[in-house]
């Protein structure tokens, strides 16, 4: 089989902006109090969810802040999926209690994509819709400074310049895009992670897969994004179904937390990943509209998108196999790369988690209104043609929806 190799040339260059610092490993989470102090800070708020209270997650965060002096005061009404919502109410309470100088995030990636817009909207005017224009940076003021600290391996959210909300309107999902939003420090600590359920570790898990999957096959690829999501997506690969099966594995755990955190790098890249090609186009649009959480949304288009894009991009899907161990030898590049959608589709159901839109009571009579929203509308807002391999006419959009919803590979 040819050599994957990939020649690049960039007459416009390459912009990479990322956190200012990570914290990475077991126990790192207890530096949250010292990173605080180093910077001066002296009254932060805690943007959590119920769920950390519930486990326990946010006592060593708690005391750290105590034992360095900072003052803290806990907002945790925030919701698994982000609404907006969330984030009005959340931006009202930091900016209506005390003096915050600084934001805490302790959670998965609504909270953190919560605690973002917070730390931001602190210190701009206006109304947190007004800044969601995914392709224009309207953020005039720096945020106040934010620490970042996951509590699932999937969205990568500590290291990305996005929030994500939804639309309470059409329940589609939108996005602000900003270096504003970078995290001042990210804290990955795998131990936060140990606590997470089978579903959220496999729906996270996957979330993290399809940001590195189609950051490889996306047309603004680039060498150091290339390498972020080859080591990413192989660790995704051999530890998933470690961390989904035996969730105390701390060493599956830490290859998942790191490769969700790389993951989030490679979408940090201007439209590298996650919110350029097809798979989170379409898994952002059916998963609030139908109710799929975003990880199984995005899970389970990314087989079918990659079968879609074969036929612009078998090259880059063929270096799959390398890393998802596939015998090979002696195969075309086309042939290679149709064996990729059917392996994701194994670990899908090794995951338990649906494979087709049919499984998630996608409603057949939608197929061709939804293909229709993802042709006329939705690849608009994704700019698809520039950054996904295979463009989309009407008729393949449809089809491609139908195939997800009968779980029909093309190639």
């Amino acid at each position: 089989m040819e050599d994957f190799e990939h020649v690049y040339t960039y007459d416009k260059g390459l912009k990479f902006d990322q956190v200012k610092r990570i914290l990475f490993g077991k126990g790192q989470s207890d530096q949250v109090g010292n990173q605080l102090k180093e910077i001066k800070k002296k009254n932060t708020i805690i943007v959590t969810d119920p769920n950390v209270y519930k486990f326990g997650l946010l006592a060593k965060i708690e005391s750290s802040l105590s034992e360095a002096g900072i003052k803290y005061e806990v907002y945790d009404r925030i919701s698994n999926e982000p609404t907006m919502e969330n984030i009005v109410n959340a931006v009202e309470f930091a900016r209506s209690n005390g003096n915050f100088d600084s934001v805490v995030a302790v959670g998965g990636g609504s909270v953190l994509d919560t605690s973002k817009m917070v730390a931001s909207m602190v210190t701009n005017s206006g109304e947190p819709k007004e800044y969601l224009t995914p392709i224009e940076d309207k953020f005039k003021n720096p945020g106040l400074p934010k620490i970042l600290i996951p509590t699932t391996g999937g969205t990568g959210s500590e290291v990305s310049n996005m929030s994500v909300v939804i639309e309470k309107e059409s329940m589609y999902k939108t996005w602000a895009a900003s270096s504003n939003l970078l995290a001042d420090t990210a804290i990955v600590d795998p131990v936060l992670n140990v606590s997470a359920p089978p579903r959220t570790t496999a729906a996270s898990g996957m979330d993290a897969l399809a940001h590195n999957v189609e950051g490889l096959i996306s047309k603004e690829a680039n060498p150091i994004s290339d390498g972020i999501a080859t080591k990413a997506s192989s660790l995704i690969f051999r530890n998933l179904r470690t961390a989904f099966n035996s969730p105390d594995n701390i060493e599956a755990r830490s290859a998942m937390s790191l490769s969700a955190m790389l993951g989030g790098m490679v979408i940090t890249f201007p439209w590298v990943a996650g919110p350029s090609v097809l798979g989170h186009c379409l898994g952002e649009a059916f998963g609030p509209k139908y109710g799929a959480i975003h990880g199984v949304a995005v899970g389970m288009s990314l087989p079918y998108i990659l079968d879609y894009n074969i036929s612009a991009a078998y090259n880059k899907i063929g270096t799959l196999a390398r890393i998802f161990n596939i015998p090979h030898k002696g195969e075309s590049a086309r042939a290679v790369a149709s064996k990729i959608a059917p392996v994701i589709i194994q670990l899908l159901e090794d995951l338990e988690m649906p494979t087709t839109l049919k499984q998630i009571n996608f409603p057949k009579t939608d197929i061709e209104k939804f293909g229709e929203y993802i042709f006329s509308t939705r690849q608009k807002l994704y700019d698809l043609p520039r950054f996904n391999p295979r463009r989309l006419t009407l008729e393949n959009s449809i089809q491609l929806i139908r195939n997800m919803y009968d779980g029909t590979l093309e190639n």
